[in-house]
């Protein structure tokens, strides 16, 4: 392994860097002393502020040790830290890592975590040259391990009774990624850049006159989005099991130029991203004159039954 220390790393929402003392406040009042955050951790919450400059102290002085790696994870967008990420152990002998984090109460579900998680195993894998990654939670708190799945690490079981934290002894989940995996996944999926087209001609029907999105009879905006989604699930067609469909979640277009009545309109759907069920489209059309809209677009691929069923009890629940 090559020791580098508490490196500053950076990702698209998040800069991860070393602690300061100036940091005591903002770490005091964002999650340290927050029983909600610390309640299947480890070490219970911060008393008094002078608490947390202890801990800060101690830090601060162990980034002198390269093997010494503690990140304060601190949005863009705010620029004061809302939580950490550290590496509470490491084992020579098998060339890994152990890693931790914890997170302010006011950022769960913001994808900050497993943001930051992804970019420590790329710095590990890439920059350290480590050989495993591996991290774990109390099994009563399953969001801790969506975070894990979500950075591209796997399950490998629960030890019954085999930690303990501030509910007691735990039973506890351990998740963990080889190099070997970081490799395979880094590699481009096959389905990145498979592409389909559908065609159709502008109809009365079509028109933003017609589906009142506007006053004229030119091809509206929203018969377009769905051209676009037609492509897109031509692009899957021929990739779904059976029992398996693809719903859109997300769409983003810019309609930038307009098509009359009797025009050609061809939308094509290109894959660019694929994250487990999740796949990402690079979506254009064409009229006979050139392009007339961009964007992008997501479908996640379900099976059709388990959805139906969930969307129609939804409705039902709401009838009560």
């Amino acid at each position: 392994m090559t020791r580098k220390g508490t490196c500053k790393l950076e990702t698209k929402q998040l800069l991860l860097r070393r602690f300061t003392m100036s940091d005591a406040q903002a770490m005091f009042r964002n999650w340290a002393n927050d029983p909600e955050v610390t309640k299947y951790l480890t070490w219970s919450p911060h008393g008094d502020i002078a608490e947390t400059r202890r801990v800060l102290k101690n830090w601060i002085e162990s980034y002198e040790n390269p093997d010494f790696y503690c990140w304060a994870i601190v949005p863009k967008s705010s620029e004061e830290p809302i939580g950490s990420i550290s590496v509470v152990h490491h084992d020579d002998k098998v060339n890994s890592v152990h890693i931790g984090y914890c997170i302010g109460k006011a950022w769960w579900h913001h994808g900050y975590t497993s943001e930051a998680l992804s970019e420590l195993i790329r710095f590990f894998f890439e920059e350290v040259g480590v050989n495993r990654i591996d991290s774990r939670h109390d099994i009563r708190n399953p969001h801790s391990g969506n975070v894990m799945k979500k950075a591209g690490m796997r399950y490998e079981g629960t030890m019954r009774k085999a930690d303990r934290n501030n509910q007691g002894i735990c039973d506890i989940a351990t998740y963990a990624i080889l190099a070997d995996d970081y490799l395979t996944q880094k590699k481009p999926h096959p389905l990145i850049g498979k592409t389909a087209s559908v065609s159709k001609m502008v109809g009365n029907t079509d028109t933003a006159a017609s589906m009142k999105s506007g006053s004229l009879p030119v091809l509206a905006t929203p018969a377009l989005t769905a051209l676009m989604e037609q492509a897109s699930c031509k692009c899957l067609s021929d990739c779904l099991k059976s029992g398996q469909t693809s719903v859109g979640t997300a769409i983003c277009i810019e309609h930038t130029a307009a098509s009359p009545r009797g025009a050609k309109i061809t939308a094509t759907a290109e894959i660019t991203e694929v994250t487990g069920r999740k796949i990402g489209f690079a979506v254009t059309a064409r009229d006979n004159t050139g392009e007339i809209g961009h964007g992008t677009h997501s479908r996640f691929i379900v099976e059709t039954d388990r959805f139906m069923k969930k969307a129609e009890g939804r409705i039902a629940e709401g009838r009560k």
